[in-house]
């Protein structure tokens, strides 16, 4: 430890008086945040941090944060996982928003694959504008790519932490790719930080990101690592690591088995707790946990805890429920997300004494753990179709959870196993604490071809060479011409072909100046994530079985079938590139094994229109569409699970999470695809002079987002505008359950109208649904009868103070505080005023000479004119089915019979509309409040014109969800 600061440290007094810790009245700072600042982290200089856990390395990060904030920059956090985000999220609302942001809640954002949001749970708009960003690394590449790269990020700093993702297997292409981006983009301030690098590597990614090199190796607070085994234990300790003493005695009465080692220290004096046991497999989380609680705890000390009691059941909270009183936890991906943070919290809190865990819980999160176990070291290769050790880095980043700074251990203990002579030589590895594995290259010709249209759709690059240039500079093609010079050699050519591939698929054009341009539809892939080959079998798929998709959405009773949809493109979007190994590209996202060991679902109806007509090659795909149908009609996932052995809740959340991010994903291209306004030689070939076709597919992408937010919330279609009642007012602390809403629907009631009711009948029905809310059903029963009354009303309401607020900053908050107030003519009026603001130009064809004619047509830049109809309700009243048509009889009355229209309407639209209108070609409908905040982000600048047609001009409902930075920023 340091006690004072390094000469020319450059840390503000603010910085040094919230984010420097003292001790004794003088600064103690770590050696690793020494050398940082001696580096020039306070003075802005850019700086790789390579440090053991547990040295402060979040706070060298921190004075890279506030330095930015303090001299206007925007700030970057970037992290591996979502758990560890949303932890960074919370520390810096209480470290930097007050101290650094005045408490300006807008200027801290979050940004995952969840979500994006920022302290008030507002989409802001524009994150990456944002004072303070905290982000994964695919989520702000992503930002990046749907914005277009920045050519000068001079007023930015990034913080890049645990940047040894860069070598992971599956994800560090893409952190490759954001770093080459960072680094020729020229960021004001790099920050990289990293535990497990190994010095030869660290130096070689510091001189190719330009930046200082910081390397310490002391630990503040020491580890002992232990190797036990029948012969004995060998130990370390890293305040002398290359003394390794071996032919030590196990302790008395120990075996080599997690378990018993895990007797022997609680049986200790004042035991180093937590102790986390580390397991390779889920199931041993289970196993090991249930064996330790019957086989060492007291029996008279079990109780089902209540702690999961308003959480759905799962295989995994039942289990939980048993032991979690007893101080013991579990932890894996089989835990949905609630359940993960009642373990961890528990854990915080020093609530627990063992969990048992994989390695979701080393991700970096800091967890007040004293001692690591692991039971096994060997995980499943996939590959190798063996189980193999895990590397040191890992290893190493996994035990450094334990004896952590700020926490009171004074040293952290490591305990592993050797069970065989075949484990004596790999076991040993783990006690060599300076050596760790080299970095592996991630960028591979096997993607060349979404790297390229990456490159191009951003903006980045304009010219074949541009692309080669840039990839072959990357950290892995430098690596490639130093270690295999032959096969970098190759590089050139092969990037060539790749960008040769994706203007053959019609997503780049070349010019004949050899400029090479993304297609909206090259556009909309890029953007989307998806794989080139997933979003463009997936658009072909649509496009051959639109006729079949379409008569799915029809009103036809005959024809209408909204699961037989929901199984196709469900079942399609799991057989693509996307989830299956294809041409030889292994696939991004994987289905849970078990839906591959028998088969549950009978898709032979289907047979002829499935996207793999050999379905019964591969039982997943069909497998996992029959799953979500069972989900989104409401079957339990304790009953979910019971399909097949070995699935679990956290498996299924995964499945669905990853199928909504694809299915938002394929709704975008094709929206993009059909767009009206394209040339005929810009659209896709088989969309090319077929406007017929082009009509029919464009009532799929409002069904397909609609049928993804169904699988987020897992409801029928028919309630899933309750889920809009628990976001009206947090200030009532209730909130609506899924639970609480099928039971509503399996008794009948589905409607706002059934709902509002105040006769006997229908409270008994509400106290009946909401009978174990405590202290009592009433309160939450009444504000869901009020809530049902006035949701339209209050959701406007809500929109309509935060619209305002945003739009007091652009000088036009008077504007939209009229939009909301007025009503009648003054309303037209004050619409008018918006709309003439914005430089919307428009006439108005009610003009009050005209019997029946609609309200007016607006005439968008670059786009097809819309008819647009206001329609307003009184009181609760929504606007019905009726009324929002009524503007299609009008427009062919008044000759515009081929024009899109679309009914404004307020306080909103009945839920029962949108999605039978989904199957009109040309209608949609829009709540006052969803076209505000669409105006809004016109009139600041987010979208343009044409982005606000193609919202507006596609069949369904238009919401405000559809319209964020990342589907629609040019």
């Amino acid at each position: 430890m340091k006690y004072n600061l390094p000469n020319d440290h450059g840390l503000s007094e603010r910085t040094l008086a919230s984010l420097v810790f003292k001790e004794s009245d003088h600064y103690s700072l770590s050696d690793a945040q020494y050398a940082a600042l001696n580096a020039g982290v306070g003075r802005g200089e850019s700086v790789l941090t390579v440090s053991p856990t547990s040295t402060g390395k979040t706070q060298i990060a921190l004075w890279g944060l506030a330095r930015g904030i303090e001299t206007g920059c925007f700030t970057v956090y970037l992290v591996t996982h979502r758990a560890l985000a949303k932890q960074k999220f919370e520390d810096f609302k209480a470290i930097l928003l007050p101290q650094f942001l005045e408490d300006d809640k807008s200027s801290l954002v979050i940004a995952t694959g969840d979500y994006v949001e920022d302290v008030d749970g507002n989409l802001p708009r524009d994150p990456l504008s944002s004072r303070v960003l905290v982000a994964t690394y695919e989520k702000y590449l992503a930002l990046l790519s749907a914005s277009g790269i920045p050519t000068n990020m001079s007023s930015t700093v990034i913080v890049c932490d645990e940047i040894q993702l860069l070598g992971d297997e599956h994800r560090g292409q893409n952190v490759e790719v954001l770093l080459t981006l960072i680094k020729n983009a020229g960021c004001r301030q790099f920050v990289g930080l990293s535990a497990v690098l190994q010095e030869q590597d660290s130096r070689m990614l510091a001189n190719w990101l330009n930046v200082a090199l910081v390397i310490s190796h002391t630990r503040e607070k020491h580890l002992r690592y232990e190797c036990w085994s029948h012969n004995g234990m060998a130990t370390c300790n890293t305040n002398n690591p290359d003394e390794i003493t071996e032919n030590l005695p196990l302790p008395p009465g120990a075996q080599v088995s997690p378990l018993s080692a895990l007797s022997v220290i609680l049986n200790q004096p004042n035991p180093p707790l937590p102790i986390i046991v580390f397991c390779m497999k889920k199931q041993d989380t289970y196993d090991l946990a249930k064996a330790f609680v019957d086989n060492y705890l007291n029996p008279s000390q079990k109780q089902l805890s209540l702690a999961f009691e308003e959480l759905p059941e799962t295989t995994a909270n039942q289990f939980l429920s048993e032991i979690i009183e007893q101080r013991v936890g579990s932890h894996s991906a089989d835990l949905t997300e609630s359940e993960r943070e009642i373990v961890e919290q528990r854990l915080f809190n020093n609530q627990l004494d063992v969990v048992f865990a994989t390695s979701t819980l080393a991700a970096g999160v800091n967890f007040p753990l004293g001692t690591a176990i692991f039971a096994d070291w060997c995980r499943w290769d996939s590959t190798m179709r063996r189980y193999a050790p895990i590397d040191q880095a890992e290893f190493h980043n996994m035990a450094g959870r334990v004896g952590r700074m700020g926490f009171e251990h004074t040293m952290g203990r490591v305990i592993f196993f050797s069970r065989s002579p075949a484990d004596s030589f790999a076991s040993k590895q783990y006690l060599q604490l300076g050596v760790l594995p080299s970095l592996s290259s991630r960028i591979t010709p096997a993607r060349f071809e979404q790297l390229s249209l990456q490159l191009i759709a951003s903006g980045l690059c304009s010219m074949k060479n541009a692309v080669i240039q840039l990839i072959c500079s990357t950290l892995s093609g430098l690596r490639e011409q130093d270690n295999n010079t032959n096969a970098f050699s190759r590089w050139p050519e092969l990037l060539n072909n790749a960008v040769d591939s994706v203007v053959q698929k019609g997503l780049v054009m070349e010019t004949s100046s050899g400029n090479v341009i993304a297609s909206p539809l090259g556009k909309a892939v890029a953007h989307s994530g998806l794989l080139p080959d997933s979003g463009i079998n997936l658009l072909n798929y649509c496009i051959q079985k639109v006729q079949v998709l379409s008569d799915c959405l029809s009103n036809n009773p005959q024809l209408k079938n909204d699961n037989k949809f929901a199984f196709l493109i469900v079942s399609a979007c799991f057989s693509s590139p996307e989830f299956k190994p294809f041409n030889g590209i292994q696939p991004t996202r994987f289905l849970p094994w078990p839906l591959s060991k028998q088969q549950i679902a009978d898709p032979s109806a289907y047979v002829q229109d499935l996207y793999e007509p050999m379905w019964f090659a591969d039982a997943s795909p069909t497998n996992g569409a029959q799953l979500t149908l069972d989900w989104i009609s409401g079957k339990s996932l304790r009953e979910i699970e019971s399909s097949l052995p070995n699935l679990t809740a956290g498996m299924l959340n995964d499945m669905f999470r990853n199928l909504v991010w694809a299915l938002q994903g394929l709704s975008s291209i094709i929206m993009s695809a059909t767009d009206t306004r394209l040339p005929d030689i810009s659209r896709p070939l088989a969309l090319r002079s077929n406007d017929q076709l082009m009509k029919q597919l464009r009532q799929l992408p409002r069904a397909i987002r609609r049928l993804s937010y169904r699988i987020s919330e897992g409801l029928p279609d028919d309630v899933l505008w309750m889920t809009s009642i628990s976001k009206l007012d947090a200030a009532q602390h209730f909130k609506l359950s899924r639970p609480e809403i099928l039971t509503f629907r399996n008794l009948g009631y589905t409607s706002p109208e059934q709902l509002t009711v105040g006769s006997v009948e229908v409270d008994q029905i509400r106290f009946k649904v909401f009978e174990k809310v405590k202290p009592s059903p009433h309160g939450k029963a009444n504000w869901f009868r009020d809530s049902c009354r006035n949701w339209k009303i209050l959701q406007r309401q809500n929109s309509a103070s935060k619209q305002i607020e945003r739009a007091n900053r652009y000088s036009r908050g008077q504007l939209f505080k009229d939009y909301y107030d007025k009503r009648g003519d003054d309303f037209e009026t004050a619409f008018e005023a918006i709309l003439n603001a914005l430089h919307i130009q428009f006439e108005r064809l009610d003009d009050r000479s005209k019997t029946g004619a609609p309200d007016y047509l607006l005439k968008l830049l670059n786009s097809p004119e819309i008819v647009l109809e206001l329609k307003s309700k009184q009181g609760d009243k929504l606007v019905d089915y009726n009324s929002a048509t009524e503007v299609l009889t009008a427009s062919e009355i008044h000759g515009y019979r081929d024009t899109f229209c679309s009914t404004l309407c307020h306080p909103g639209v009945d839920p029962s509309v949108p999605p039978v209108i989904i199957s009109c070609q040309r209608l949609s409908v829009v709540e006052s409040h969803d076209l505000g905040e669409a105006l809004l982000r016109l009139g600041m600048g987010v979208i343009t014109q044409e982005q606000l047609w193609q919202w507006l001009a596609t069949p369904g409902q238009a919401l405000a969800d559809d319209i964020s930075f990342r589907e629609y920023r040019a």
